[in-house]
């Protein structure tokens, strides 16, 4: 009788054992009290700029470094070349949630954040390690507000160097820009600071200017390095003058619908992941500038440094540019920059 509870004792403990071992799911140990859930997302991220880019480039290190971050639990799929839609279309897009994460200039933000007119503003900057400052700074946070407003998240700015002019004309004074047909984008701030330049501005569609600059209709355009040599300007233009008078910024910018959905820890690591991906992707827009720079002196066209008291000339021409901005979304951004940069140099 002794014996048969001792067998029915332990044949209660195994039956409990196999029961315990159910309820946790096989072999796998239960998740300890306060674990986080250990979710995985797939996310994307779109731009309308192609693979050789800083760009795509920023973009890239980005997505790379949040897997890293979280273990693989967000894994962030690229689309460039407007897959997801052009540069307005993808804001739309963010601001739904339809899409997770963009890279592009503020130009097409303008749209949803009048504010963003700010970085329109010319002749801000004296030097890119300035304009960096600036950017990582308080203003940023300023900035970061108008984002928030607008149901985005802004992750950071990169950039790729400075806009700058290309002609026909040699130009080392004020007095050299006096009429000159500078393509401009359909912008009407750039529009007011090439006209106070003494310059003759002409709007005219990106797959125009090509032609345009071999027929005779205009006398330059303005961009970054890496936009003129990848449309090999210099084929058509004997000089590039380092006017430098806007930093191309590139933003990272996240829908906040997709932020919401995430875990805190995986929120943290999104900011950490975009502040490692900026530095990353500075370094290597001045590395290609410095190598287009090379590509542009080997095809025979000339590259011109302004001496600082015309640059100086240049930022005093441009407050009326300033006082446009100013009058269209207030003073204080406009201000609160022109301290930042007056601060940092």
């Amino acid at each position: 009788m002794r014996g048969s509870k001792k067998y029915l004792a332990m044949a209660l403990l195994l039956i409990a054992a196999l029961a315990l071992t159910a309820c946790s799911g096989g072999n796998e140990p239960a998740a300890e009290a306060g674990e986080p859930a250990q979710e995985t997302f797939e996310m994307n991220l779109g731009m309308d700029s192609p693979e050789d880019t800083v760009t795509y480039l920023y973009a890239e290190k980005f997505s790379q470094l949040l897997s890293e971050k979280t273990g693989g639990a967000v894994e962030v799929q690229l689309y460039a070349n407007g897959q997801l839609g052009n540069d307005r279309e993808l804001v739309e897009s963010l601001q739904t949630g339809s899409v997770d994460f963009v890279v592009q200039t503020t130009a097409p933000q303008v749209n949803f954040i009048p504010e963003l007119a700010v970085f329109d503003m010319a002749n801000v900057f004296p030097n890119v390690d300035v304009a960096r400052e600036v950017l990582d700074g308080p203003f940023f946070d300023t900035v970061a507000k108008y984002y928030d407003d607008a149901g985005l998240k802004l992750l950071g700015y990169a950039d790729q160097g400075f806009r700058t002019l290309t002609a026909n004309r040699e130009v080392h004074t004020l007095a050299d820009l006096s009429g000159l047909k500078v393509r401009t984008m359909e912008n009407p701030y750039h529009l007011t600071y090439w006209k106070a330049m003494g310059a003759n501005p002409t709007p005219m569609a990106w797959g125009e200017v090509y032609i345009g600059l071999q027929q005779g209709m205009i006398d330059g355009q303005e961009n970054p390095y890496e936009v003129i040599v990848a449309n090999k300007m210099y084929e058509q233009q004997e000089y590039v003058i380092n006017t430098n008078h806007i930093l191309h910024t590139l933003s990272l910018a996240m829908s906040s619908v997709s932020y919401d959905l995430l875990p805190e820890e995986y929120q943290t690591a999104v900011y950490e992941a975009a502040s490692e991906a900026k530095v990353w992707a500075r370094e290597q827009t001045d590395l290609r500038i410095d190598e287009r720079a090379e590509i542009i002196l080997e095809n025979g066209t000339e590259i011109i440094d302004l001496a600082p008291e015309v640059l100086a000339e240049m930022q005093e021409k441009a407050e009326e540019q300033y006082q446009e901005i100013r009058d269209a979304i207030g003073a204080e951004l406009v201000d609160t920059l022109l301290d930042a940069s007056k601060a940092a140099q």
